[in-house]
């Protein structure tokens, strides 16, 4: 399986404008361990637009020896760009899978996509992901959805809500441990006031994927990628 080592806390930089393919294009850099491109923001309209998405993997294929590449095309429910449908979506999954070394579907979304897509293609690794933009939605909401991601054949479960006090902090901080003391993978961040602190935090207690943004901030609470991983290593 190709994919990334789980673990180990890995930084991921957020590729999410035309800016960011004309740097990366250009040669610029980023030290993230992995390079997350959202399809939703870079080809809204990709399942009618072939020409855009094509762009994007091309690029994603040439730095994947260097930096492998998660690819999301993230529901509109969920944060995501573009008002693309569950079909339109869906069919950018099928497309990039051989592309792919990580892809990122929702948890609401696992079954449908796990009864409609041919894997055939992809050996990497399966994020099954839950966001919640506007709270805290609890722990017992989000111990579900990570079962849940868990169930639906994720190999890692990914977590991102708003943390606004201390002890939802160590609700999640807990959450990560549990999962990890068992060899399970997971990932879990959180957004808003101790959105910064939390990434650290999270990234100690074992969530192997740490996200950070290449050039533009794409959810409160983020730090750019190169310090980010600068941090986690530092502490």
């Amino acid at each position: 399986m190709i994919g990334i080592p789980t673990d180990l806390p890995h930084t991921v930089a957020t590729v999410t404008t035309p800016v960011d393919l004309d740097y990366l294009s250009g040669g610029g850099q980023s030290r993230a361990d992995v390079l997350e491109y959202r399809l939703d923001n870079l080809c809204p309209t990709a399942a009618e637009d072939s020409a855009a998405l094509d762009q994007v993997l091309s690029l994603a294929q040439s730095l994947r020896d260097q930096q492998p590449a998660l690819l999301t095309a993230r529901d509109p429910a969920e944060g995501g760009v573009g008002d693309l449908s569950l079909d339109q979506r869906l069919s950018i999954y099928q497309a990039i899978m051989a592309s792919s070394d990580l892809i990122d579907i929702e948890v609401a979304n696992l079954a449908v996509a796990q009864a409609r897509l041919d894997f055939a293609d992809f050996s990497g690794q399966l994020v099954g992901s839950f966001h919640d933009f506007s709270g805290f939605p609890g722990i017992v909401k989000l111990r579900d959805r990570v079962d849940a991601a868990y169930a639906a054949g994720a190999d890692i479960a990914k977590l991102a809500v708003v943390v606004e006090t201390f002890g939802q902090l160590y609700e999640l901080t807990d959450l990560v441990l549990e999962h990890r003391s068992a060899g399970r993978a997971i990932s879990a961040m959180g957004m808003g006031p101790l959105g910064q602190l939390s990434r650290l935090v999270l990234a100690k207690a074992g969530s192997c994927l740490n996200y950070g943004y290449l050039q533009t901030e794409n959810a409160p609470g983020q730090w750019p990628a190169n310090q980010l991983r600068d941090l986690i290593s530092s502490i």
